[in-house]
């Protein structure tokens, strides 16, 4: 035995010995031009960025991330956004709605997912926009495009910013290795960087587009957005003076006259939406990010929020404060707030679950509570029905003039006081589902009061109502004084923490210069 082993250790140091004689002579007949080989499946980025084709096809990567399983299609469509709300009250899903119930890690991959889309939408927004205007092509046909580009990179951070807070500020294609390792921008920084994209999107788009290119950014969209980072950065003047644009458009948008038309697949891209996700049912899709072949695009979210034992997630119900809202005041006509209906579920004379009739689907404790109604496509018998996350397509509406109306209304009365206009806005949106005006001539204090409740009854389960809170200042306060608003799971909000998400750790460990958030080191 020992014979063997020296054998075979004198064999080893002969094969070293003949590897360190040979070297240099193979590094003679070798340069570093020998080791840049091209892959012969990639198209090299010098024959990209050539013709207004790459151009388009650049740009509309950018809205790629928005509706897959990790953005809006899942991910940033309910369990980052929607969940997060205190209008909403999760069951825990481990792995799956730590978010909503306060238990997420840097190591969350519903975390991770989200912060992915955002910022490959930031990465390739700025390919466009360093690339595009040195491509020969038609002035109107490249001023639109960048205009696109600045409004897709000005709204991921705007997200970026109000999930995470502490964000890197990338502006230019990344170069070199050296290029990603770079420290959080103040948010000031990152603010300014969102209304300067906004407004050079509004000055770039048009008011509207060709039927077949509904879901690009236009000038809509992109005025709403600058006025909602005027709102978030108080500068209310400012806002408000976006949102008058907006307001004045009569000819292009207008309150529908159904409330739940804005959530149905039958009326996608009606009047009053300014800026919506187009979703695609896509049955046979794959499960993965927008770099993925044949992505799910279609409403992914709904078996994240639908009653329990019509998903096979974990679910959520709604917090008794929004139920209690809504019963407070009756129509001009003596019923209940036609919103409330199309907003949440509960045991009513007539109500359905999906098909099923509501005593009939749920019992026990379960039929006392209050679900989720806004955006479930009760045509079908389940959320998850025919089978494929990437069935349903009722359009995610971003933003809407309802949502315009009620921040204006904000916006002008943090200024100073409300005026007849501000009145106005409010009580627009009152009147379609006809509600009685709010009481006249209402002191500052009083009248952001009714706005907020008003945010509640029109905009409760889009997802804005998480960031209402922030911008607010009042998330921690909310949920410290109410616990029973995470009564499913136990969760308990850490001030100073859940405010934002952590960083996602892959990020941490490969950039030493980003700096986890707090509470989650």
């Amino acid at each position: 035995m020992k014979k063997i082993f020296l054998s075979n250790k004198v064999f080893r140091l002969f094969i070293i010995f003949i590897c360190l004689v040979a070297m240099p002579a193979l590094l003679q007949n070798c340069s570093k031009k020998n080791l840049d080989v091209t892959n012969p499946n990639a198209l090299p980025i010098t024959a990209f960025w050539k013709t207004e084709s790459d151009a388009e096809k650049g740009l509309v990567a950018c809205y790629g991330p928005l509706t897959s399983i990790q953005g809006w299609g899942r991910m940033l469509g309910a369990i980052l956004t929607i969940q997060r709300g205190d209008d909403v009250n999760p069951f825990p899903s481990t792995g799956v709605q730590d978010v909503g119930t306060f238990l997420s890690t840097p190591v969350d991959g519903r975390v991770g997912e989200g912060w992915g889309e955002l910022n490959a939408i930031v990465a390739r927004a700025n390919a466009v926009i360093f690339n595009v205007p040195n491509i020969a092509m038609e002035d109107a046909v490249k001023t639109r495009i960048l205009g696109e580009a600045y409004f897709m990179r000005g709204l991921a951070h705007f997200y970026l910013l109000n999930m995470w807070g502490n964000i890197p500020l990338i502006l230019k294609p990344i170069q070199a290795v050296n290029d990603l390792f770079i420290t959080q921008a103040p948010q000031a920084d990152v603010w300014a960087s969102i209304t300067a994209d906004f407004k050079d999107a509004q000055s770039r788009l048009p008011e509207t587009v060709a039927a077949k290119d509904i879901g690009r950014a236009t000038w809509g969209a992109a005025t709403a957005m600058l006025g909602k980072a005027y709102l978030f950065t108080k500068k209310w003047t400012d806002a408000a003076a976006e949102f008058k644009k907006i307001i004045d458009k009569q000819a292009l948008y207008q309150l529908v006259p159904n409330y739940q038309d804005n959530f149905l697949e039958t009326t996608n891209n009606n009047a009053e939406s300014i800026w919506e996700l187009q979703y695609q049912s896509t049955p046979t899709g794959n499960w993965g990010t927008s770099g993925t072949a044949n992505p799910l695009r279609g409403q992914a979210w709904e078996a994240d929020v639908a009653p329990v034992g019509y998903t096979s997630q974990g679910t959520t119900t709604v917090n008794q404060w929004v139920f209690d809202l809504f019963m407070e005041q009756k129509t001009k006509d003596n019923k209940i707030d036609p919103r409330a209906y199309a907003t949440i579920n509960w045991d009513y004379p007539g109500a359905k679950v999906y098909q099923d009739d509501f005593q009939k689907a749920l019992n026990g404790a379960n039929r006392n509570k209050i679900w989720i109604r806004k955006y479930l496509n009760y045509e079908r018998t389940s959320s998850l029905t025919p089978g494929s996350w990437g069935y349903a397509n009722n359009n995610r509406r971003m933003i809407r003039l309802a949502d315009v109306l009620l921040m204006y209304a904000e916006a002008v009365n943090e200024a100073g006081s409300a005026d007849t206009d501000a009145y106005g806005a409010i009580n627009r949106v009152r009147a379609r589902a006809n509600m009685p005006d709010i009481t006249p001539a209402l002191g500052q204090d009083a009248f952001r009061t009714a706005v907020r409740r008003e945010r509640a009854l029109e905009l409760s389960l889009e997802g804005d109502r998480v960031f209402d809170l922030l911008r607010w200042g009042t998330m921690a306060d909310v949920f410290a004084a109410h616990p029973e608003y995470r009564s499913n799971s136990g969760g308990i909000f850490i001030k100073g923490k859940h405010e934002y998400l952590p960083i996602p750790q892959n990020d941490i460990s490969a950039n030493p210069k980003i700096k986890q958030n707090n509470g989650y080191n």
